[in-house]
């Protein structure tokens, strides 16, 4: 697998950090735009994509706004969730280059998956996107002072929009995989805040999704862990049984904490996305 790191023109000429896997010989059969969840960053996406670059497919990925390598002035905030729409639609120009006419699919973890579904509802003639646990319900099952992030967000980002706000994740609730997890635990590069305004736009648009899922009609496989303790499992279901595409497919692994893709048993889910991809590369 080869690694390449880069910039890449985002909204309002920002340069903003992206990074791609390769396959080291074979022929690339088709590309994938892979998000990352919210407070991490585009390295945690490693694994899944040596997985499927050994399959033929390239990974690109970026960091969102806010975020490590493009974090600005303001750790853990985005002015907006148009704006990071704005950046998918530069970063698929880029990748598109490359791509030719080769299909370009999306897969999103967490907030990367709310990202990648709300993107999928506004480009209908995508060839189909992959998500793992979705930020369909907010700050679910956290300590009461994420649920309080919940309740004030709105207030504060009126009034303070910049304001700084503790959201630290407990990484025990994230896999386990005792070495992924020394890894996230010891990992510098997290986020452990979140703007109010950051907090308000995705309140906002987990209920948008919702309210607009029918409205997906581009192929979708959607996998929930099962013991997912970051994000409502329920409303994951919810969603698909929502989305108006003849071609979806939904996903729920018993046991299995929020990062499906660094889980232990995350074969099972990688050779799930890997069946899915090649029925729809024709």
């Amino acid at each position: 697998m080869k690694n390449v790191e880069g910039f890449f023109e985002g909204r309002e000429l920002k340069k903003l950090f992206y990074q791609y896997w390769l396959p080291d010989d074979e022929e690339i059969k088709a590309y994938i735009i892979a998000f990352h969840g919210w407070g991490t960053h585009s390295d945690r996406l490693k694994l899944p994509a040596e997985y499927l670059t050994e399959k033929g497919y390239a990974v690109y990925a970026y960091d969102f706004r806010g975020h490590y390598r493009n974090t600005g002035e303001i750790p853990g905030h985005i002015d907006s969730m148009d704006h990071i729409q704005k950046d998918i639609v530069l970063f698929m120009d880029t990748v598109r280059e490359v791509a030719k006419d080769k299909k370009i699919f999306l897969m999103g973890h967490s907030f990367g998956g709310l990202i990648s579904l709300i993107f999928a509802i506004n480009h209908p003639a995508l060839p189909g996107v992959l998500i793992s646990s979705p930020l369909l319900g907010m700050f679910m099952k956290l300590s009461i002072g994420k649920k309080v992030i919940k309740s004030i967000s709105n207030t504060i980002s009126k009034l303070s929009p910049n304001k700084i706000l503790n959201n630290e994740i407990d990484q025990n609730q994230l896999t386990s995989d005792l070495k992924i997890l020394r890894s996230h635990i010891a990992d510098k590069h997290k986020i452990d805040v979140i703007s109010a305004k950051s907090a308000s736009e995705i309140d906002k648009y987990t209920k948008w999704a919702m309210e607009n899922a029918s409205n997906l009609i581009c192929p979708v496989l959607i996998m929930q862990a099962g013991n997912d303790k970051i994000v409502d499992t329920k409303k994951a279901e919810e969603f698909f049984n929502k989305v108006r595409s003849k071609d979806k497919t939904y996903k729920e692994y018993a046991g299995f904490l929020h990062e499906l893709w660094n889980e232990k048993g995350r074969a099972q889910v990688y050779q799930d996305m890997y069946v899915w991809l090649e029925k729809h590369l024709k």
